[in-house]
């Protein structure tokens, strides 16, 4: 029982983005989000740290007035200059920095996963569906327990056809299923949980042998939920994923925007006065 939800899924696991397009999309985003975020991170940090940048910058005003007051080689006012100078233009390199950090590395890895198709990339949510799924089968009790690991698999299992992690037999051994079930005809010893019968809708139970006798007729032993629930996972992810990219390009967008339109604005002041 120590290896449930550790074996290999079946072929309801496919990526929902494994098309050669879809990957090339990725891809190209990818690569134009980290380039925009390279972009963010080297300037945030010229802003932030950039001492001799804004020196650069602001080398012939500085020198002038230093040289007017007579402290041209005096280190320390030209240092006091600059850090003022820095005060004001920090909080915008910090802005710049962090988005630019984080829309790298977040695409980096991206890209990755785009490249090789490697599911490295999504194993942190999806092992976290997985893990709760796999602790849901080990606290499993029985049919009428009103434990919340019984009562998610009682309705999870019968709705959505399957049985287990990967099959019924991730049951089998488990220190906390109560294989006694009292029926109208006595007291049945399971081999498998009875929500693994097939039911009708109402979780009614069908007319057949189940639970007495499992079998692939009467049941879904064979088919484990997680083979079912990945897919749906990844595709929820992967949907997400998409909103994000979209979202990140329009703020993007409208950040070159905004900063076109300030500098433009400036200048037509700069002409009028």
């Amino acid at each position: 029982m120590d290896d449930v939800g550790l074996q290999q899924t079946g072929p309801g696991s496919k990526n929902a983005c494994s098309s050669v397009p879809c990957r090339f999309l990725v891809i190209a985003i990818c690569i134009l989000l980290i380039c925009a975020g390279i972009a963010f991170f080297v300037i945030g940090c010229l802003f932030t740290w950039g001492h001799r940048t804004m020196y650069n910058y602001y080398m012939a005003p500085v020198d002038a007035f230093l040289n007017y007051m007579g402290l041209t080689n005096n280190e320390a006012a030209k240092t006091m200059v600059l850090a003022a100078m820095l005060e004001f233009v920090e909080p915008f390199g910090q802005i710049a920095f962090w988005i630019g950090l984080c829309t790298t590395t977040l695409c980096c890895i991206g890209l990755y996963g785009a490249s090789v198709q490697s599911r490295f990339i999504l194993f942190l949510v999806v092992d976290t569906f997985r893990v709760l799924l796999t602790t849901a089968v080990k606290g499993y009790k029985n049919l009428n327990s009103l434990d919340k690991h019984s009562l998610l698999l009682n309705v999870m299992m019968p709705y959505r056809k399957c049985c287990g992690v990967t099959g019924a037999e991730d049951f089998t051994g488990s220190k906390n299923f109560d294989n006694q079930f009292v029926s109208n005809e006595g007291t049945i010893v399971l081999r498998y949980p009875v929500s693994c019968c097939k039911r009708k809708e109402n979780y009614d139970p069908l007319p057949n042998k189940c639970p007495e006798v499992f079998d692939e007729r009467n049941s879904y032993i064979k088919t484990g939920c997680w083979s079912l629930l990945e897919g749906k996972v990844l595709s929820i992810l992967t949907k997400v994923s998409f909103i994000v990219i979209f979202t990140i390009l329009i703020e993007f967008t409208l950040a070159c925007f905004s900063i076109y339109a300030t500098m433009t604005m400036e200048e037509v002041k700069t002409t009028q006065a």
